[in-house]
């Protein structure tokens, strides 16, 4: 069981989250040991962190960001730039049929 207290209106309230299943009690407590910290606090960490990541990939300019930073590496790795390739070369013929 987690238990929280908030302060609400100069009283606090104690919330408490009991976890039932077993393999996130387990995932709790091996993280707990590698980090070295009470299963509140890695459970707690762990919440922040993947909070943080879900709110950074809901944002558009985030995602089209990165696609550009690869685009960007990848190009540097195309001999002579990223048009020097057409893909219609390799899928058409001279006739614009499949080939």
């Amino acid at each position: 069981m987690v238990e929280k207290s908030i302060q609400f209106y100069h009283k606090r309230i104690s919330i408490s989250l009991n976890i039932k299943n077993e393999e996130t009690c387990r995932l709790a407590s091996e993280l707990a040991g590698i980090t070295g910290e009470a299963m509140t606090g890695a459970i707690t960490v762990a919440l922040q962190e993947r909070l943080e990541r879900a709110l950074r990939s809901r944002s558009v300019e985030a995602r089209m960001q990165a696609i550009e930073a690869i685009a960007h590496r990848c190009s540097k790795l195309l001999r002579d730039g990223p048009s020097a390739v057409e893909h219609g070369d390799y899928l058409y013929d001279e006739h614009g049929a499949p080939k």
